[in-house]
């Protein structure tokens, strides 16, 4: 077995990983050192390691033997079935745990995507999603990534749930965790600006600040009046600036991270 361990920002993890899944890996591990995060993935042959190397020349790569690791069962070890909120079971796809009773279960392909569920702003975004739904709304996810929001929002009642996403590759992993979920994916590629007005009960959107100021007009677009606008994928100290969009926002909070949930 051989790893191939790389240096990135946060911002960097979700394309990076979904280029060493599609790369063939058989699992990564990340952690962080000396302010960055480091991310290490398994490969089983070294034959991909000239080409590696140079596809990841800007993220210091370094390759190396390892021995005795079951990468296997380190991944499954990372990725255990949990509990979200007060209505999710978050599921890997191995899982074979029964659902806990007054619970949906959401299936997922941890290695597939942006948005596993894992990341505190995920799970800030279920429980939101979970405590405004209702039997019947319809749903858009702006960013969806591995189309985790979307799902679960289906799990939980929706009437319909729109995944969209700028990146194709996010697109196709999420039409594989809605095929898991025996699901008809509904997924489109763009962004907000490419439904119609007032279209959404709920808007959702776990994306990094900066974009979702960019977008922010055509979040409030979407979401019919009475209805609700989640946001997250922020810090703590990027939360008072929505603040200043809406006369009232519930900030819900998992570490450092932070979630708006505005009534429009």
């Amino acid at each position: 077995m051989y790893s191939l361990r790389l240096t990135c920002t946060t911002a960097e993890i979700d394309r990076i990983s979904a280029e060493l899944w599609e790369a063939g890996t058989a699992g990564i591990q990340e952690a962080e050192h000396d302010g960055q995060v480091v991310l290490i993935a398994s490969f089983e042959t070294s034959g991909l390691r000239p080409a590696l190397l140079a596809r990841f020349d800007q993220h210091s790569p370094k390759w190396q033997q390892e021995n005795d690791t079951d990468w296997f069962r380190e991944t499954i070890r990372a990725w255990p079935a949990r509990k979200i909120g007060e209505q999710i079971f978050l599921a890997p796809l191995w899982d074979n745990e029964r659902t806990p009773a007054g619970r949906v279960r959401v299936v997922h392909n941890p290695g597939l995507a942006c948005g596993t569920g894992e990341h505190p702003c995920s799970q800030l975004a279920l429980a939101a999603l979970e405590k405004h739904l209702r039997n019947g709304d319809r749903v858009a996810d702006i960013g969806t990534g591995s189309g985790i929001l979307a799902i679960a929002a289906l799990r939980l009642g929706a009437a319909s749930a729109v995944g969209i996403d700028v990146d194709e590759a996010a697109l196709a992993a999420a039409k594989q965790n809605f095929d898991l979920n025996q699901l008809i994916p509904a997924l489109a590629a763009g962004s907000a600006d490419c439904l119609p007005d007032a279209y959404a009960d709920i808007a959702i959107a776990n994306i990094n600040a900066t974009v979702l100021i960019s977008i922010l007009d055509d979040l409030t677009r979407i979401t019919r009046t009475g209805g609700f606008l989640i946001l997250t994928g922020f810090p703590e100290w990027e939360a008072d600036v929505f603040k200043g969009f809406f006369d009232a926002a519930d900030i819900s909070n998992e570490q450092e991270w932070r979630c708006v949930t505005v009534r429009i």
